[in-house]
């Protein structure tokens, strides 16, 4: 586990922590740490008493597999990423969706009696812990936002205005394949693939394997208009 601090020291739950503070805290409450080869289930859905999970190594999707087949991929999380917050306060709230294993992964998990006890009387943590959940509200609105939106090329604008927007860089690398972008965006793999052509044509943007650099940011903010 010490060879985790580091990981933890960069996770947005132990902002303003040190190292001495997170190995006390550690100490303190009953963890486990769980290990899945790539593709694996990690969580399922409709599974109760979800623990609060910390990323230390690999990256996992949140997924919405519905009745009728169709898979909707909602979230995408790397090392020090959490997931399973917002449930972990609401005992008669099952989870609704799968997360699995894109790659192998180590996770820390947190259960909720231990969140009450130490977490919540540390006002440190309390507030990251709030803090943490505002911006995973936010990232749903963003989502619901998203899949509102009617054309692909919108949709596309719309991811990656949002990707530059959080990491301050007009070159993107994609976290995963363009397959899983198109699952994420609600579109067919085909008329995603169409629609970066046509905005290549343009010169609004340049794609190298997963690699993708915005040319004419102008040209692609005015892709969505008033939105």
């Amino acid at each position: 586990m010490l060879n985790s601090i580091d990981v933890l020291l960069n996770c947005p739950l132990f902002e303003e922590k040190n190292t001495n503070d997170i190995k006390n805290i550690l100490s303190s409450i009953n963890y486990t740490v769980k290990h899945f080869k790539k593709n694996e289930l990690i969580l399922q859905k409709d599974v109760k008493k979800i623990p609060l999970s910390i990323i230390l190594k690999g990256s996992v999707e949140i997924q919405n597999n519905l009745k009728c087949g169709k898979c909707i991929n909602i979230f995408y999380k790397s090392k020090g990423e959490l997931f399973g917050g917002g449930l972990v306060f609401i005992d008669e709230l099952s989870s609704n969706f799968d997360v699995i294993a894109k790659e192998p992964c180590s996770i820390l998990q947190i259960q909720k009696q231990s969140i009450e006890t130490v977490f919540l009387k540390d006002h440190i943590l309390s507030k990251n812990i709030i803090t943490l959940l505002s911006k995973e509200l936010l990232k749903l609105n963003k989502k619901i936002e998203l899949f509102s939106i009617f054309s692909i090329q919108e949709k596309i604008a719309y991811s990656l205005i949002h990707y530059i927007e959080n990491n301050h860089s007009l070159t993107i690398t994609l976290p995963y394949s363009k397959t899983a972008w198109a699952e994420h965006l609600n579109v067919s793999r085909s008329s995603l693939s169409r629609e970066l052509k046509i905005l290549e044509s343009k010169k609004i943007l340049f794609i190298n394997n997963k690699t993708i650099e915005i040319l004419n940011l102008d040209k692609l903010e005015k892709i969505l208009g008033n939105f």
